[in-house]
């Protein structure tokens, strides 16, 4: 067997406080990358000279500074575009590695198994002073296929396979890179893409620290509500593949959860989004379409009286 190169990815913006632990996260690494690339996306603190000074006598590491700002997926298929690795992980500058082990448990996954795409685990989340915060995971370990991933998906409306930082996966399976229409869910867009391509694999425990604090994108996506629309916008887009892995009634419950969001953010809300919504529910009918959210709300109260 010979192992695959890994091209760690590093977008950085504005996390010189954060920078530190980063390094030091990837100091202790058992496995260490072939190719680590980092690109400054116009950072207004100390963030590229942090690097650079870091990169300085690593062969394998380099700096490109960008000369206009690209934005956090964009600024990911530049350095998708300048990878030379079979395996990519996009660490994100604020984030870091857990344990020493990381990047090897994660190789070691896709070396082994030809069929798999990518490779996640648990996150563990941090806070801007290194305060654990506690553990997510929202799939036990083992394989998963598209299919299941997608019922995941769509039944809970959120990302069950996390963060880019969290996620290794094989370059040849995302060739286009990711969706640039999105900057807030294009790593969710960009999973279910890559998992046409094979099967993902959950670890068992925490490889990644996941950083939160005020200044993160996420944060400033909720503000302006980028990440309603966004919402909207891809789970409309999904409903095209819900009835391979929906049952009638819990695609009657999606639709109707989603116009519900959609008529309380109508002021985000792209014109065609509820018309979309409005002709997947024509299809099942208004009887049937009334039946299953009666069923659905019964039994949610049926949930909360026990």
């Amino acid at each position: 067997m010979i192992p695959g190169k890994l091209s760690l990815l590093i977008p950085v913006f504005n996390h010189e406080r954060y920078l530190p632990d980063l390094f030091r996260s990837l100091e202790k690494q058992v496995r260490q990358p072939e190719e680590i690339l980092f690109s400054d996306d116009v950072s207004s603190d100390a963030s590229p000279g942090l690097v650079e000074a870091w990169v300085r006598g690593r062969r394998e590491a380099r700096l490109i500074r960008q000369e206009k700002n690209l934005g956090i997926t964009e600024n990911s298929n530049f350095l998708l575009r300048q990878a030379h690795g079979e395996y990519v992980l996009t660490l994100h500058s604020d984030d870091g590695l857990r344990e020493a082990h990381a990047l090897a448990q994660m190789t070691e996954a896709l070396d082994q198994n030809p069929g798999l795409a990518m490779v996640t685990g648990p996150r563990a989340k941090i806070s801007g002073t290194n305060e654990l915060l506690g553990v997510e995971t929202k799939l036990k370990p083992g394989r998963y296929d598209r299919k299941t991933i997608l019922r995941e998906v769509l039944t809970t409306e959120a990302n069950p396979l996390g963060e880019p930082s969290a996620v290794m996966f094989r370059r040849s399976a995302l060739p286009n890179g990711f969706d640039p229409a999105y900057r807030q869910l294009w790593d969710l867009k960009g999973w279910l893409e890559i998992l046409r391509a094979g099967e993902v694999e959950v670890l068992p425990s925490p490889v990644v620290n996941i950083r939160e604090h005020p200044g993160q994108a996420t944060r400033a996506n909720e503000k302006t509500g980028r990440g309603i629309e966004e919402h909207l916008r891809l789970f409309t887009a999904l409903l095209g593949e819900a009835d391979s892995v929906l049952s009638h009634r819990e695609k009657s419950v999606l639709i109707y959860k989603l116009r519900r969001t959609a008529l309380r953010h109508k002021n985000l809300l792209l014109p065609e989004i509820l018309g979309s919504l409005q002709k997947v529910r024509k299809k099942i009918g208004h009887s049937a379409y009334v039946r299953d959210l009666a069923i659905y709300r019964l039994r949610k109260i049926l949930c909360f009286m026990r």
